[in-house]
């Protein structure tokens, strides 16, 4: 198992996946992430769900930045410049793979706390307000932050770069260089990792699940009882299907992600300076750029189910007259439901 993977096909494997894919996905994420970063500023912090989904953003950029700098870093240019593989691999595994690993479980914990807001507003309509305040929103968005930053910061203490000696070319060549600790350093970071991730999963997973148990209860429950102030408004709906949707697709990125990280539990030497190195490399290059598609598919999911967003983002490019009659449609069906009375402060993003 250690040998199924060579150092020629791990070349080609990685500038592959860095280079190419991370690099196309890298780009565009950077671009649409930017933009729903400053949408959602627009649309203010009064809201808890634009807290959440600005903080999602902000994460979702992080990652998609970390995907182009290893785009840089294995473009073939660099690679033939450099000469050593060696060298490329300890850049791109110090300056951008924990920097990406903490971003990215930053986005998967806040897809996570966004799940449980929506779940929460499904089961307590009527004291959701009072539970999910924007202070509270303000305060799980910086902690979640800060806690999974506080986690990687053993890993930059477990290793750097510099001078190593390389037994394949017989050379000294930069490569990276562990202090005595750096064993139980690195392992605090890469638990926490996994322990992030898999809790992340786990928590979509249910409340995607029982959100949408709850949904179609409620849905089924207001047409048999109308007029009751409990039920969910229109707009309420829409943004309940829009975390399903964003959820659903969390999962489903999520994916090999859990199963890498299944197999760095189970498996001791599975990691960057273990026996399985090469095996190591070549899955994970394979699952980076599937957390920035991820982004993107955010991206649509906001622009095509939240008026608000779509109209901003129309405002900021001039593209209102393409989608005017959709959104004349949208106007007019809306007035006809009465969805614009409401006091639910929740249905401020759609």
């Amino acid at each position: 198992m250690a040998s199924c993977i060579s150092s020629p096909m791990l070349y080609t494997i990685t500038t592959v996946n860095y280079f190419f894919f991370s690099g196309a996905v890298g780009f565009l994420g950077v671009v649409v992430n930017v933009i729903k970063v400053i949408i959602f500023f627009k649309l203010g912090f009064k809201d808890t769900t634009n807290i959440s989904f600005f903080s999602l953003s902000v994460a979702d950029t992080g990652v998609v930045l970390m995907l182009l700098g290893f785009s840089v870093v294995y473009n073939p240019g660099v690679l033939q410049a450099v000469t050593y593989f060696e060298v490329v691999d300890s850049v791109g595994y110090i300056s951008f793979g924990w920097p990406y690993a903490g971003c990215s479980r930053v986005a998967s914990m806040m897809t996570a706390v966004i799940t449980v807001e929506r779940f929460i507003c499904v089961s307590l309509p009527l004291k959701v307000r009072t539970i999910i305040t924007p202070t509270v929103s303000i305060v799980t968005s910086v902690t979640v932050f800060c806690v999974v930053i506080a986690t990687v910061v053993p890993a930059f203490l477990a290793s750097r770069l510099g001078p190593t000696y390389n037994a394949r070319v017989n050379k000294t060549t930069l490569g990276l260089i562990h202090p005595p600790m750096a064993a139980s350093l690195e392992s605090v970071t890469m638990m926490a990792m996994v322990i992030f991730q898999l809790l992340a999963f786990g928590a979509v997973t249910a409340c995607t699940f029982a959100l949408i148990r709850s949904f179609t209860r409620t849905v089924q429950w207001r047409n048999q009882v109308s007029n009751s102030s409990s039920s969910l408004t229109g707009r309420d709906k829409k943004l309940v299907k829009m975390v399903i949707f964003i959820s659903v697709s969390f999962i489903v990125f999520s994916i090999p992600g859990v199963v890498i990280n299944c197999m760095m539990i189970f498996i001791k030497e599975f990691k960057m300076t273990g026996l399985y190195k090469n095996l190591f490399v070549t899955l994970f290059s394979t699952f980076f750029p599937l957390d920035g598609l991820n982004s993107l598919v955010n991206f649509f999911i906001f622009l095509y189910m939240s008026t608000k967003f779509r109209n901003i983002f129309m405002s900021m490019f001039h593209l209102r007259i393409v989608f005017e009659k959709k959104i004349q449609i949208e106007g007019n069906a809306k007035a006809l439901k009465d969805d614009y009375r409401t006091e639910n402060e929740k249905d401020n993003i759609i």
